[in-house]
């Protein structure tokens, strides 16, 4: 079964006018987000900025998916949002095979404005595999990229300038303000959405000024279902101005199905097409299933300003974009250009994967009826800087994109869709999966994982069994706190990339049963290689990472509710790795909406 999800926003619907009687009772309690204006004229609010037909009521059910729509989280103010860098202190952010100059031309006279949001008519991105029919589009598509390549090379609308605004915010270009020792970094944590919104709307919008067109839009390579699947054909004329040579050569061409569990340095999986597309679909389900309940699961950690010993912790759509930036790059060297931060953007199916992972992000609100994802100023008044399509440094607040006044305010929407992986699949292991799993393995007697970190083999998987908190939760219980299976004190090398994957099942016992048991998730990381004084490359900055997998839906699949313990089990896929720990806890929610 497929589901359709309509994207069009409407205006401020009535869940809106609910949350904003929930924030107006609160407010003399709970510091949090409120409808409000500011003196700067910001309204805050925990805006939805569409209305679907999924939601019969938004305070109850959400048809089709059987689940709730709730309120439970509050706000937590512990120190203050990332802010714009020093412009005038840029840092070499490249390996020093790659001739990318990261910083732009700096002027010191330039005037940072408020950005004036553009009062357009709502424009319509569309899926990449269906506007490649559309000669008319095409055209201006490549018009439009052609058009920013023969810009001045020093233009802030200049290709490589805006390819450049990834490098340095994700290259460590820049540090916080006041804090020379702290990096910005827009991975690895809640800022991620908002930033690369933010980035795809001022791209979107450059590309529209150079074409006169104020309706254009970039188009999504909608991966997440079986027609959008292989590489965008879009992309693949090495005469258009859209085409890359860099890039794995093995996927883009024939018609290869992309594979979100792609692991760099492995051989090319030997799964059918139709197991590979089944296998893509389970893992964005259980990314939306597992993460309903609670937004750091799907979006990442919070960052806070001047923080230095934070763990790095994306959510697992960032995993599942990091997976499509591997699968893309070239397959050895720096893996450019998709593969390697410092040169993603320079590939324009860049802007089209992050058009499909803001679009994902897109869905995910409105599965919980578009309400915040994180009552936290922190959060909400994160500030970013751009050059907007009128050639203006201007800053924005993730703040002000989720607007319940004005759920209109970047103007623009996804067309409408399929969503085969809202339907019915089944993501379980089938019973010869299984009795080949039996025949492999043997019952072992499983530990616990200690107290010193452990190295991952990829030859001998991790496995550890690992008390639950509580079993046989009641439905009250599960909506006010998801299962969570935490790993601490990810180590990596960083100038390499890294996967593993994460399998849980229940035990005989203290024995690991007969098989890895049900994939949950994985830690994705791309290389980041850096250029250090001498122009030899160097690590990155040396920070721990931690990961976090709902279960709760999975435990009641699987019929593993009253299990005391679980045996999980850790899989290296590619990279250096060592991990400090493996626990199952369980995490107040903040919705309890569920598929």
């Amino acid at each position: 079964m497929s589901l359709l999800l309509n994207s069009s926003f409407t205006g401020a619907s009535s869940a809106c006018l609910l949350q904003r009687e929930r924030s107006r009772r609160r407010r003399l309690h709970v510091p949090g987000v409120t409808c409000r204006q500011g003196s700067n004229g910001d309204r805050r609010d925990a805006a939805p900025q569409q209305q679907s037909p999924l939601l019969l009521d938004r305070r109850d059910m959400l048809l089709g998916l059987g689940g709730l729509y709730g309120v439970t989280a509050g706000p937590k103010v512990l120190a203050a949002p990332i802010m714009p860098p020093d412009l005038s202190k840029c840092y070499p952010a490249t390996a020093p095979a790659l001739d990318n100059k990261c910083c732009p031309p700096y002027d010191p006279g330039e005037t940072i404005s408020e950005y004036s949001f553009p009062a357009t008519h709502l424009r319509v991105r569309r899926p990449a595999h269906i506007v490649k029919d559309d000669q008319e589009y095409m055209d201006k598509y490549k018009e439009a990229v052609r058009r920013m390549k023969n810009l001045p090379a020093d233009h802030p609308w200049n290709y490589y300038q805006q390819a450049n605004i990834h490098c340095q915010y994700c290259n460590y270009a820049y540090h916080q303000q006041n804090a020379d020792d702290v990096p910005i970094q827009v991975h690895f944590s809640w800022i991620f959405l908002p930033w690369h919104r933010y980035y795809l709307h001022f791209y979107e919008r450059i590309l529209g000024k150079l074409i006169d067109d104020d309706t254009f839009t970039i188009p999504f390579w909608n991966w997440d279902t079986k027609d959008g699947m292989t590489f965008p054909a879009i992309f693949q004329d090495a005469a258009s101005p859209l085409y890359d040579p860099r890039r794995d050569q093995r996927h883009v061409k024939d018609g290869k199905i992309l594979d979100l569990k792609y692991a760099i340095t492995e051989n090319e999986s030997t799964a059918s097409d139709s197991e590979i597309i089944r296998e893509n679909l389970c893992f964005i389900q259980k990314t939306f299933k597992h993460s309903l309940s609670l937004a750091e699961l799907f979006m990442g950690d919070p960052v806070r300003a001047g923080e230095k010993e934070i763990q790095e912790a994306n959510g697992q759509l960032e995993v599942i974009h990091n997976a499509v930036h591997s699968w893309v790059g070239e397959p050895s060297g720096y893996n450019e250009n998709m593969g390697d931060f410092s040169t993603a953007a320079r590939d324009s199916v860049f802007f089209c994967h992050h058009c499909n992972v803001d679009r994902m992000w897109d869905i995910y609100r409105n599965l919980r009826g578009n309400r915040v994802e994180f009552e936290d100023n922190d959060w909400l008044d994160s500030t970013f800087l751009f050059h907007d399509e009128n050639e203006q440094l201007v800053k924005v607040k993730a703040s002000q994109m989720l607007d319940c006044l004005n759920p209109t305010k970047l103007r623009y929407t996804f067309e409408q869709v399929p969503l085969p992986w809202l339907g019915k699949i089944n993501c379980q292991k089938t019973a010869e999966t299984k009795s080949k799993a039996t025949t492999e393995l043997s019952l072992n007697r499983v530990n616990e994982f200690g107290t010193t970190a452990q190295a991952l083999d990829a030859s001998n998987p991790l496995r550890v069994i690992v008390a639950r908190p509580k079993k046989n939760r009641k439905k009250k219980e599960k909506q006010e706190k998801v299962e969570v299976i935490q790993i601490k004190d990810i180590k990596v090398a960083t100038n390499e990339a890294t996967r593993f994957d994460v399998y849980v099942a229940v035990p005989y016992g203290d024995l690991a049963g007969p098989d890895y048991g049900e994939f949950v998730g994985s830690y994705v990381r791309l290389a980041h290689r850096m250029k250090g004084s001498e122009g030899t490359e160097v690590q990155g900055p040396k920070k721990k990472g931690k990961l976090k997998l709902g279960i709760t839906p999975l435990l009641e699949d699987i019929d593993a509710e009253d299990a005391d313990k679980l045996v999980v089990t850790l899989v290296l896929r590619t990279g250096s790795v060592t991990v400090g720990g493996v626990s199952i806890n369980l995490l107040q929610t903040d919705s309890t909406a569920a598929i």
